[in-house]
């Protein structure tokens, strides 16, 4: 019974255990893999560093400042032709201010000369008779400014006008002199002194006047030049003495 029993159970096993069992178990197993679901395990990406894009500069900035540039030139440009246009403007404006200050000086002289001339013809006297001089002639004030009022007129003329300032005191004060004894001997021998120092007065302005430019000079009507030493001596002819003809 227990041989039986034995065997049985050996047929059993050995028909599980055939190609033929093993091969109509081999379908289920293949069934339930298909009916499962297949899940793909996707690989993991490898950490890459971040990519910097760097972007190509504006041009904007470069054409707004070359403009900006390009202006400025400009209004440098037209700010230095301007100022020399100024710089122009006043040179010619100093040009024209010096030569009005020439001609204003040469008027005064010449108003100034002829006030001597005026002022000389006092002493057109005879002997034993008195000067009426002006002792505070305002030319004779204005000369003791010379070197103020005739600067423009150059180092040449203010030497011959201040010459003729100090010719002038010594006139004056040989009149004073004369007027104290023009009534004796010693005052016709003063007379004398008086002509000869109005006449060197006279050359001294003549001097003075040929100091000036040519073209700023006072002249006649037919061009010649004033004579102040004829002007302020005595008229021809004037009896004062037998020296009258040196004076």
């Amino acid at each position: 019974m227990t041989a039986v029993l034995l065997c049985s159970v050996l047929l059993v096993v050995t028909q599980l255990q055939a190609p033929g069992t093993g091969a109509s178990q081999a379908p289920r197993r293949d069934t339930a893999a298909r009916s499962a679901p297949i899940r793909h395990t996707a690989p993991q990406a490898v950490a890459q560093p971040p990519t910097i894009i760097v972007e190509a500069p504006s041009q904007w900035p470069v054409v707004v400042i070359g403009v900006a540039t390009l202006l400025l030139l400009a209004v440098q440009l037209r700010i230095m032709a301007r100022q020399t246009d100024i710089l122009d403007r006043q040179t010619t404006l100093a040009a024209q201010q010096a030569e009005w200050r020439v001609d204003e000086a040469v008027g005064t002289f010449v108003r100034l000369a002829f006030d001597l001339v005026a002022e000389f013809r006092k002493a057109n006297v005879w002997p034993l008779t008195e000067i009426p001089a002006d002792f505070n002639t305002h030319p004779r004030h204005m000369l003791r400014e010379a070197s103020r009022l005739f600067a423009p007129l150059g180092a040449a003329f203010l030497f011959a006008v201040n010459q003729a300032a100090m010719r002038l005191d010594d006139y004056f004060s040989a009149v004073e002199a004369y007027n104290r004894v023009h009534r004796s001997r010693e005052g016709a021998d003063r007379l004398q002194t008086v002509q000869s120092l109005r006449a060197q007065v006279g050359g001294d302005l003549d001097l003075a006047n040929r100091a000036i430019p040519k073209r700023s000079r006072w002249v006649y009507a037919d061009g010649s030049d004033y004579d102040f030493r004829k002007l302020c001596s005595p008229p021809p002819g004037f009896l004062l003495g037998p020296d009258a003809a040196q004076c």
